[in-house]
This record gives structure tokens, sequence and C-alpha cells, in this order.
């Protein structure tokens, strides 16, 4: 990895993450990176441009523009964090750079990071489906196989919904009530 995609790892690793591809190109006084949308649009990260940056290693601002020079054309500003833009309080934060950007291409319609898409996944695959009457309470009890349905059922009312429509936890003799 060269030391200006060293330099930039943050962004291309979330951009990544989104399925974008992305480059580390030299910009007009200093370094950008370039990310292709679905929609034949990229969107351009970079620092200031003119005059350079003072900080390189840690801008003072940024700037994320959306083009296509395609019809139809676009070139919109998303994120200005550059001294006089409208994001300037975030200045060269990367964590308000990076959630402006990801809310922009949710806006977008491009899926969220995979990263988090297998987090949700991931707690799904390990969730096991509560049972359709069960309340909240169950609901959170019940992947954990010691505090199962028996364990919920006893704790709970005798005039709850929930018991009644639950199927028993065993075999009973007083189903005829």
């Amino acid at each position: 990895m060269s030391r200006q995609e060293h330099r930039y790892a943050a962004l291309t690793s979330a951009l990544r993450q989104r399925g974008l591809e992305c480059t580390v190109e030299y910009g007009l006084s200093d370094y950008i990176v370039h990310a292709e949308l679905p929609d034949g649009s990229s969107l351009i990260i970079s620092p200031p441009q003119e005059p350079p940056s003072e900080h390189p290693e840690s801008p003072e601002g940024w700037m994320v523009a959306r083009n296509r020079s395609a019809e139809p054309a676009v070139h919109e500003v998303v994120y200005d964090s550059e001294p006089g833009g409208p994001d300037a309080r975030h200045r060269g934060s990367v964590p308000d750079l990076l959630a402006a950007v990801d809310a922009y291409l949710d806006q977008l319609g491009i899926p969220p990071r995979q990263e988090q898409e297998r987090s949700v996944e991931e707690r799904a695959a390990n969730m096991l489906p509560p049972a359709p009457a069960l309340s909240r309470v169950g609901a959170a009890l019940a992947p954990s196989p010691s505090a199962g349905q028996h364990a919920l059922q006893a704790g709970l009312p005798a005039e709850s919904p929930a018991r009644a429509a639950s199927p028993p936890a065993r075999p009973s003799s007083a189903h005829g009530r």
C-alpha cells in the first residue's frame, strides 16, 4: 500500500465496505479519493486543493462532491468542512465526514457497509424465532436454552394473553379448564 493509500485508508475501506470501487489519485495539488457509484457518477473526497492543505496528514477540512459528466450531468457538493463551508464545524474530522457520506449513500439507495450487514445477519442467525404471542421479554429470553419458555411462562401472571396463547412447555393434565 502506498503512502497516499495508507493516508486515506479509513475513507477507502469504508467506501469499499459499501461495495464501491475506490482509487487514490493526485488532484490539483494533493491526493484525492475517487469512488465510483453504481449510477455511473462518482464521489470525489479531498482535502483543500487550492491552496493545498497546510497539514497534509490531518487536513483542516474535507470536500466531497458527486460528479457525472455524461447526461444527465451531475455536480453536487455533498459535504464541505473546509473553513467557511457549511460543515466547517466538523473541520478535518474523518468520523463526521464518513457519517455524512454514509447518510448520502443511504439516500442514493446504496446498501450499507457489509460489516454492518454481517453483524445483523450474525445476530439473526443466533436468535431462535420467538413464538408469535410471546411478549418482548419472551423474545429476549427465547435464545437462551436455560431461560426457555417454561421459565418465562412460570413467571407470567395467570391472566396474561401470552401465557394463554403459548403452547405448554410440557404435557399437562390441566387442559380442560
